[in-house]
């Protein structure tokens, strides 16, 4: 199975900003993603996920810390 990319590499490449997740949500729910869930192809694990939902301010820190780990 190839790996997709995910909204959270799209940001980190610069080729998405985080206002744009509402899209990258919409494009879920009306493409063909087979069996992977929401958070997978957002590039978010559960508890990320979690964080996100309960207060979207959240994304921007997950992103830098993901950016933070990514470059090390």
């Amino acid at each position: 199975m190839s790996r997709h990319l995910t909204f959270v590499d799209a940001v980190l490449a610069g080729s998405a900003t985080t206002d744009q997740v509402d899209d990258w949500v919409d494009r879920w729910h009306t493409s063909d993603t087979g069996n992977i869930e929401l958070h997978e192809y957002l590039g978010l694990d559960e508890a990320e996920m979690e964080s996100w939902l309960r207060e979207t301010s959240t994304l921007d820190e997950i992103i830098s810390q993901k950016r933070s780990e990514r470059d090390g």
